[in-house]
């Protein structure tokens, strides 16, 4: 298997919203080159909040990652990746009596489908090639427990979790390992109208059992180490960034 270089080539979807961003300037500043995939081209801007040598190590891509063929061409254009970390998702949060086909779909289609193109395409790709990558994809806590108007959100992140597990067992004996990292809420756009809820705000506040909530670098640090050497021993497994939530 290839060993990795000094600088590593980390690709992150979703890679300018909360989670995604600081997982992008965590790998830029120990040194590797990160591509960021966005749906959104205007976001790109946000790479200005980061330092100008952080900052020109990323590179932004607009992509759509249900698109099979987007992803192969991104592959001829930008090569094998070393780590690829699965951040892309949302979440429509609505009582289940609410919940729409289209609403379900949605969701799975980025959540779950979409994650698993991706990752097949680069998981081939680093098998044609030889090297000994790492799979890093962000679940979260809903992927271990339930949650009130998350079913289909915790529909969806049950089954990343399953994946992550299947898939490193089908790779064992690749040099491929695949993780995960399930953070509880955190202070990102996504979770706003969430945090904002008095009734989600309470319910958080008894599950928790750290006085204050994960910041998105906290995650960035969880998916760095799953990425690293220093977790060369784990595959198949998910880290949880929780405040003690599933404890209960």
């Amino acid at each position: 298997m290839t060993a990795f270089a000094a600088q590593r080539r980390v690709w992150i979807t979703g890679g300018l919203g909360g989670i995604g961003l600081a997982c992008a300037e965590h790998f830029a500043r120990a040194g590797d080159r990160v591509l960021v995939t966005t749906r959104d081209a205007d976001r790109a801007s946000r790479l200005q909040s980061l330092p100008a040598e952080i900052a020109g190590r990323i590179e932004s891509v607009t992509l759509d990652i249900r698109d099979e063929a987007a992803i192969e061409h991104l592959l001829a254009a930008h090569g094998t990746p070393d780590v690829l970390v699965n951040n892309a998702g949302l979440n429509i949060p609505r009582p289940f009596s609410e919940i729409s086909g289209a609403d379900i779909d949605t969701v799975f289609d980025i959540n779950v489908r979409a994650l698993m193109l991706l990752t097949r395409a680069v998981v081939n790709a680093m098998q044609a090639q030889n090297v000994a990558g790492r799979i890093v994809n962000v679940s979260s806590q809903a992927g271990l427990i339930g949650l009130p108007q998350r079913t289909v959100y915790c529909a969806s992140k049950h089954a990343v979790e399953g994946f992550g597990k299947a898939l490193a067992i089908e790779l064992r004996g690749t040099g491929i390992r695949v993780n995960s990292v399930a953070p509880t809420f955190v202070a990102t756009e996504m979770t706003r109208e969430t945090l904002a809820d008095t009734t989600m705000r309470s319910l958080i506040e008894q599950k928790c059992l750290l006085e204050a909530l994960p910041e998105p670098a906290d995650v960035a640090a969880a998916v760095h180490f799953l990425a690293s050497e220093g977790a060369r021993y784990m595959t198949g497994t998910t880290l949880k960034v929780d405040a003690g939530w599933t404890a209960h």
